[in-house]
């Protein structure tokens, strides 16, 4: 396993997430409506965990996707924790608590598992 990988990847998914949000909450109708921007960016996180899962299978690797999916929702976690709370969730009058009891980021991240799961899956189990 690849650890350096596995994380790079997860900041490119974190990443392409945070960018997701700054857009889908300056856009008129979807800025208003938390479950229209919960059902894109479900549907979005699967792009993206393929993005950071072909990232880090890309050398070859082939280690299973299920301790990567996990290191990847970990990396993104963090971020979460280190950057995204306090400097954007925080300002608008969240908590900590607030983020992290939101069913949706548990969905994304076991959404991000499973779809690295099966990025794996299909890239060698069925050589």
């Amino acid at each position: 396993m690849n650890y350096r990988r596995a994380v790079l990847s997860g900041i490119i998914l974190w990443s392409c997430i945070a960018l997701t949000f700054f857009i889908l909450e300056h856009i008129p109708i979807v800025k208003d409506s938390l479950n229209i921007q919960t059902a894109l960016i479900c549907i979005l996180i699967v792009f993206y965990a393929i993005l950071g899962a072909s990232f880090y299978y890309k050398k070859g690797i082939s280690t299973s996707g299920i301790p990567i999916g996990f290191i990847m929702s970990l990396t993104a976690i963090l971020l979460d924790i280190l950057i995204f709370v306090p400097f954007v969730e925080i300002p608008k009058g969240h908590s900590y608590q607030d983020f992290f009891s939101n069913p949706l980021l548990w969905i994304l991240a076991v959404l991000n598992v499973l779809t690295v799961y099966f990025y794996w899956k299909k890239r060698f189990e069925s050589k």
